[in-house]
């Protein structure tokens, strides 16, 4: 199968669009394979755009023609990107959803050890609060041997351990992200920053929110905005628990005004590009729940101070 990766976070990702392989199938016709291909391209093409509402119009498609022809691996690497694209287009539940319905149609195929499904479902229950079953699914993706997938799962399992004060599963990302070999690219170094922020942020402070910011400039240069955002907001925590407010607003500010610009864009450029599909038409938006959050935490603040106003 092909491997594809978009810089975009699984919270949303830099997560890997890999096929997820699976047992041989029959050769499928020219004209099937031709429409599955285009279907895949075409959604590829949309989310690395960022139109994530569009790559999932195209990925429900390819995996409905995978499933026409009753082939293994291309029902999982059509579904796995779905799911992927509904992570990233804001829809954590879509997600899940689309993660478990793969497992199923894949396991009745045959095949049944998928750990890219296990690290999308660990995100999809992070993103929606569900801490313990985040940290099971990502404990399971952890056993991968693709240790970009694994990494990803480590980071998944740290962020979900912190936010329920669970310190010894936070310790464990925090000790399979330090033993990932070297050379580490830069999600993998933003990854064991910010976690080991997390575990610092109570007995060394100061250290803890150099290593948030420097998780967030490593993100930023990677194009990983989510994950910047992210970053920056663990910085304003650990600022504002050091008493330093002005700090901490400035920082949630900017963490603010970042959520809240991906989620006009995305809905921006997928009116503007939709075709056709089950998506209702200028009527999508994304959830800010982050954006609308961090700007509460800087004291209130314009989440859009470029955005042009309507005429009185």
């Amino acid at each position: 199968m092909r491997y594809f990766s978009p810089a975009v976070a699984v919270l949303c990702l830099p997560l890997l669009l890999a096929g997820c392989g699976g047992a041989t199938q029959d050769k499928p016709t020219a004209q099937d394979d031709a429409a599955w291909d285009q279907a895949m391209t075409a959604g590829r093409d949309s989310f690395e755009l960022g139109r994530y509402t569009v790559a999932v119009t195209q990925y429900r498609k390819a995996a409905d023609l995978a499933l026409l022809r009753d082939d293994t691996s291309a029902i999982t690497e059509a579904g796995y990107d779905l799911a992927v694209a509904q992570l990233a287009a804001n829809t954590p539940d879509k997600a899940l959803q689309t993660a478990q319905a793969t497992r199923q149609a894949a396991g009745v195929r045959g095949q049944t050890q998928l750990y890219s499904l296990d690290l999308v479902e660990a995100a999809a229950h992070y993103r929606l609060g569900h801490y313990s079953s985040a940290m099971s699914s990502a404990t399971q993706a952890m056993q991968s041997s693709d240790s970009a997938l694994a990494g990803r799962a480590a980071l998944v399992l740290g962020l979900a351990a912190d936010a329920q004060s669970d310190s010894a599963n936070l310790q464990k990302a925090a000790t399979y992200l330090g033993s990932l070999k070297k050379p580490l690219s830069a999600t993998q170094q933003a990854d064991q920053a910010e976690i080991q922020a997390r575990m610092l942020r109570q007995s060394a402070p100061q250290q803890a929110e150099a290593l948030a910011v420097q998780a967030a400039d490593l993100r930023r240069n990677d194009g990983s905005y989510r994950d910047m955002a992210r970053a920056l907001a663990l910085a304003a925590r650990i600022a504002s628990a050091q008493g330093d407010q002005q700090k901490a607003r400035a920082l949630w500010e900017r963490a603010a005004q970042s959520a809240a610009a991906q989620s006009s864009g995305l809905n921006r450029m997928d009116v503007q590009t939709l075709a056709h599909g089950s998506i209702n038409k200028g009527n999508y938006v994304p959830p800010e729940d982050d954006a609308a959050a961090w700007a509460r935490d800087a004291g209130g603040v314009s989440l859009r101070p470029f955005e042009e106003k309507d005429a009185q």
